[in-house]
């Protein structure tokens, strides 16, 4: 494993469950903390959804398998909040590659 390539910070964020007094669950999310990563690969296209235009951005990243991250987590980078879509092991390496898509608010 070669340290030196995971020159990038993100923010890991998981979801919190929230029920409040009538029965509504929000969802709610949290850090999970700053971890050092390596962005592998950077790509944007255009889509359109619902009669509007957006930009559409995919990041995938390499961190190290030690950190807990699940899929449908937040991952904040660059002041841009990403969905976690696959986490893909690489165990030889001691790695897993976040592959993340742009959260349209």
């Amino acid at each position: 494993m070669i340290a030196g390539r995971l020159t990038e910070r993100i923010e890991l964020l998981r979801p919190i469950e929230d029920v409040n007094d009538f029965g509504d669950e929000n969802t709610r999310y949290e850090s999970a903390g700053v971890i050092h990563a390596e962005r592998v690969k950077f790509s944007g296209s255009y889509r359109l959804e619902v009669a509007e235009h957006f930009p559409d951005y995919r990041v995938e990243f390499n961190i190290r398998s030690a950190h807990i991250v699940r899929e449908n987590w937040h991952v904040k980078y660059d002041g841009v909040e990403y969905v976690v879509t696959n986490i893909e092991p690489n165990h030889q390496r001691g790695m897993k590659t976040l592959t993340c898509e742009k959260l349209n608010p």
